[in-house]
């Protein structure tokens, strides 16, 4: 991305280095300068600058052995400032960097990932956006010539501005030298103007990248800007390849000029300036005529567009957020108009399966869509049946949730390219029309359609048919045909209550698929499933039926209240836990379950289960033999609001995740003899407000004792001279932490109860950012933080993800101050389903350590040990953040830090803690020797070159702060620079 830093970053790290070497070249502008004077121009001036003297060669291909023999006698760096080709950065090193001494260092910076990929680099950095607090300060040094706004009106100003920058340096300078020196309306207005005019400056410089795509990838780019942000990945690429824009090797192209970026979800983000700088593009195709632009986003001009028959045929895609309109009408020859569309939105969604406004249409009595239509999404429509409307031949996706129709067409209809329906929560439709003239067809979705009492056969023999969901139909009554494709994957028909009857003839050798039968009518298992094997997931009510499975049946089974309200579902579990399908079951999870209260003591017996899972049952406690469960790793409890006890779980759990058990009393301790070192652990205990004292008390320590036991296993390995990698590791199970994000780090969060938590760590503050003095200390391993957060407001549960980091600065006694380590953590959301209310109700703690981070600070903490042994006084700062997704901080009430040391009793001896203004301060006591004579404090070592981590590292940092007066965020290197070239 354009304006991130690579360039300021690039130019300090040659300004602080480049004496070091025998030779340097700073080459800035590389993909100008080339094209405005030459490679030969900018060869000859690299070889002048390492040589020190005036070379001309006709072309870097030719070069004399003389020149290249003086070449490789040297030690040289070299910076090449926006290299845009591979090619280009080959004719001026050289095939494998052939011209270029033993240690050279060569740092290449440019806007396309390809570029380095395409060579043996030794690293790769990407430039990430400002964190918010240095955003404030870069963005306050050019706007009032402070690194704060003044406490005014400025203020809030300030953070729209902030807002649209997004943290991107170029954007925060540009606009802060700006609305320098203008008054508060003055900015007002400014701002206000930025969202229909972006600025001039920032554009020239992100439009450079946009320049050198090839038409099909602009073509991807501009759908991106004005119509796809915040799609799934696939769903855009399958749309898009039928659109004839290879959208496989353009996105990725994409990806590596970092114009897009792919979130968590696996959904296609774009960052706020260059999506504007993508509608910018758009706008000038016809500046005072939207009609004649080919792709339009304004609510106004596309109302207008339909209204008045004001559209053309170069309008391609047009993209309506319905969401503050009420009226919309279109006119009987608008879509006549636009032969070109290709993709159509009426967006009017929440994300849960609920329209957001309501709305009035008017519409001619035949719709006429253009033919070249790709993709139709019409949130909440208004009409009953669309069986006059012309269907375009080429659609390849028609989503229509939450609608009044009660069918789309009446007779089978010609659809070669349609590969998904999605008409989820259509409330009023009663049947599912003929689709046999639609062979592509891969997935249907009338999840929610409360009406619908049957579908039509064909969907079975659909060749391609991978998917089916009709979860939550309540009038469903079957689901039946003679034919069954052999490319069906999943079948989720749960929460049908008069489905009685499942008839699809799956063969026996189509196993590993999903079948969801849970909370339905049927009486008994389906014979067209009892041969399968293999199933990757099952459900289906609580029944003696099951016993009649086969063993290695499926791997996972979620279960529901049985179909007899007089069945004893307790009584059945204990019948059928001991059968053959729940041998070598991985993972059994309880979905509804009203009439379980316990789970019998026969689950003992299901040696190979992985993970247990109970949401909204009437359990009041588990059976403490589940802690003979040899491999059980994950336990999950969500809104079982009886349970009273949970008794000590095998040592093996790694993950512990219970959501609003509002009545939970006790917690009993895991015996911390038997802990196992894990990649990652989570134990969570959200909104149990009930918790005694003694179970808080409890799981505190039992929190302490994992983390300490887990860097004392890092300090051993260090020790020994060996590296733990912190990956996921597959331990022969099948089975992989849900949480891979989350790897190396193990976090406890948990109501906050009576005893102090300031009692169990050595510094604690009020503040969201702690500052202590290093332990003097060579048994030092680790350290322990916690925080702790108000209530926070209800809020859907896809989007409560709190999002907990931290960034840590080494202060020292000579007044440098050098960013050193930063850490984030992914929270957590619930999972079972869309709309579920959650929230914070209470003042909640996390504890939390980084293996990672730890080992990081350390290693940079023992690195000034070996250069200045003398640097007793140096301070650990620690600032946190709480955020949710939409950016909004959570106030964080305190934090605090506990050191980990390898022998806690000899500290013991050494160090003693005192209270002082809310701090703990450690005292030295005989630090020269401990009883034994051992040396506490390692010997003052001679420098060493070798440091050149750390040196880069902590020197890097130091002329950043130097040059710009801020701390750049974490990861400040960009995936465009390349670090510690050796050739």
């Amino acid at each position: 991305m354009g304006g991130i830093g690579k360039t300021t970053i690039a130019a300090a790290i040659f300004q602080e280095f480049s004496p070091k070497y025998e030779g340097s070249c700073f080459l800035a502008n590389v993909r100008e300068e080339s094209s405005r004077h030459g490679l030969n121009y900018i060869f000859n001036r690299l070889l002048s600058e390492l040589l020190h003297e005036h070379v001309h060669i006709t072309t870097p291909k030719i070069v004399s052995a003389a020149i290249l023999r003086r070449l490789r006698r040297k030690k040289v760096f070299i910076v090449l400032d926006d290299v845009n080709t591979s090619e280009l950065l080959e004719n001026l090193l050289g095939v494998g960097q052939d011209y270029l001494g033993v240690g050279s260092k060569v740092i290449v910076t440019t806007r396309d990932k390809h570029v380095l990929l395409s060579r043996s680099v030794d690293h790769i950095h990407e430039v990430t956006e400002m964190n918010d607090e240095n955003s404030l300060k870069l963005f306050s040094l050019n706007a009032f010539n402070r690194t704060h706004p003044p406490e005014n009106e400025y203020w809030e100003l300030s953070k729209r501005a902030l807002a649209y920058a997004r943290g991107n340096p170029l954007a925060l300078k540009v606009l802060g030298s700006f609305l320098h020196s203008k008054t508060e309306k003055e900015w007002d207005n400014a701002l206000t103007k930025l969202k229909r005019i972006p600025n001039a400056d920032i554009q020239k410089v992100l439009r450079l990248s946009f320049n050198e795509l090839d038409d099909t990838e602009k073509d991807i780019f501009l759908d991106i800007a004005c119509f796809f942000k915040g799609e799934e990945k696939e769903k855009v690429i399958r749309i898009l390849n039928e659109c004839g824009f290879f959208a496989d090797i353009g996105i990725r192209n994409l990806l590596d000029k970092a114009l897009i970026s792919i979130a968590t979800n696996k959904n296609i983000q774009m960052h706020d300036l260059i999506q504007e700088m993508g509608h910018k593009i758009v706008c000038e195709e016809s500046l005072k005529n939207p009609g004649k632009r080919s792709r339009v986003w304004h609510r106004d001009e596309i109302c207008d567009i339909l209204k008045n028959d004001e559209g053309s045929a170069t309008i391609e895609t047009i993209y309506l957020d319905m969401t503050e309109r009420t009226e919309i009408c279109i006119s009987s020859d608008a879509l006549r108009k636009m032969p070109k569309l290709r993709l159509l939105a009426f967006a009017n969604d929440n994300g849960y399966g609920q329209k957001r406004v309501d709305y009035t249409l008017s519409l001619p009595t035949a719709l006429e869509l253009p033919n070249n239509l790709r993709y139709i999404q019409w949130d909440g429509c208004p009409l009953k049946s669309l069986s006059t409307t012309s269907w375009p031949s080429k659609l390849v996706e028609l989503s229509m949730p939450y609608s009044d129709l009660e069918k789309l067409w009446d007779e089978p209809l010609n659809f070669p390219s349609l590969e998904l329906i999605y008409l989820a929560s259509s409330k009023r439709m009663i049947e599912c029309p003929d689709l046999s003239g639609a062979p592509n067809l891969k997935e249907v979705w009338v999840n929610g359609c409360d009406k619908l009492t049957h579908l039509h056969p064909s969907i079975f023999s659909l060749p391609k048919l991978s998917g089916l969901c009709v979860y939550g139909c309540k009038e469903l009554k079957s689901l039946s045909s003679n034919n069954c494709s052999t490319s069906l994957e999943r079948v989720v028909a749960y929460n049908c209550p008069n489905l009685e009857e499942f008839s699809i003839p799956i063969s026996k050798d189509h196993s590993d698929i999903h079948v969801h039968l849970r909370s339905t009518a049927l009486k008994q298992l389906p014979s067209s499933i009892v041969h399968l094997q293999h199933l990757v997931n099952f459900s289906f009510p609580i029944s003696d039926l099951l016993m009649d499975l086969p063993e290695k049946y499926t791997n996972q089974i979620m279960l529901s209240d049985p179909n007899n309200q007089e069945c004893d579902s307790v009584a059945t579990l204990r019948r059928i836990l001991p059968s053959p399908m729940f041998h070598y079951l991985k993972e059994l999870k309880f979905d509804g379950c009203q009439s379980l209260t316990e789970l019998p003591d026969t689950i003992s017996l299901l040696s190979s289960l992985l993970l247990i899972s109970l949401h909204n049952t009437n359990i009041t406690s588990f059976p403490e033999n589940i802690k003979t469960l040899p491999r059980l790793k994950v336990v999950i409890l969500c809104h079982c609001e009886r349970l009273q006890h949970v008794p000590a779980l095998p040592p093996s759990v790694h993950d512990f995740k219970v959501w609003d058990c509002k009545s939970l009393r006790t917690v009993s301790g895991s015996n911390t003899e038997e802990l196992k070192i894990q990649h990652g652990t989570t134990f969570i205990f959200l909104n149990c407000v009930m918790l005694d004292e003694e179970s808080y008390n409890t799981i505190l320590k039992d929190a302490i004792a994992r983390m300490e036991i887990k860097a004392k296993s890092l300090s051993a390995t260090r020790t020994e001279n060996r590296i733990e990698e912190c990956t996921v590791v597959d331990d022969g199970d099948g089975f992989l932490s849900e949480d891979n994000a989350n790897v190396g780090k193990i976090c406890y969060f948990l109501p906050i109860r009576g005893s102090k938590l300031d009692d169990l760590f050595h510094n604690g503050s009020s503040q969201n950012s702690i500052s202590i003095q290093l332990p003097l200390s060579s048994n030092f391993s680790g350290f322990i933080f916690y925080l702790a957060l108000p209530p926070i407001p209800p809020c859907n549960t896809g989007d409560l993800d709190i999002r907990f980091g931290f960034e840590c600065y080494l202060e020292t006694s000579w007044g440098q101050r050098t960013h050193i380590a930063s850490s984030s953590l992914i929270g957590w959301g619930c999972s079972f389903y869309h709309g579920f209310q959650m929230n914070v109700m209470s003042d909640h703690v996390l504890l939390w350590y980084d293996s990672q981070c730890c080992k990081q600070i350390m290693k940079i903490i023992r690195g000034r040990k070996a250069i200045d042994d003398d640097d007793n006084n140096a301070n650990l700062e620690v600032k946190f953040f709480a955020r949710l997704p939409n950016k909004e901080e959570v106030v964080i009430k305190e934090c605090g830090i506990r050191w980990i040391y390898t022998n806690m009793e000899k500290e013991s001896r050494v160090c003693r803690f005192k209270r002082s203004r809310q701090v703990f301060e450690l005292e030295e006591k005989d630090l020269e020797s401990d009883d034994e004579g051992e040396e506490l404090v390692p010997p003052a070592k001679k420098f060493k070159h070798s440091l050149m981590e750390v040196e880069s590292v902590e020197n890097l940092r130091k002329k950043l702060e130097q040059l710009l007066h801020i701390q750049f965020d974490g990861g400040f290197l960009s995936a465009e620079i390349k670090l510690g070239y050796n050739v």
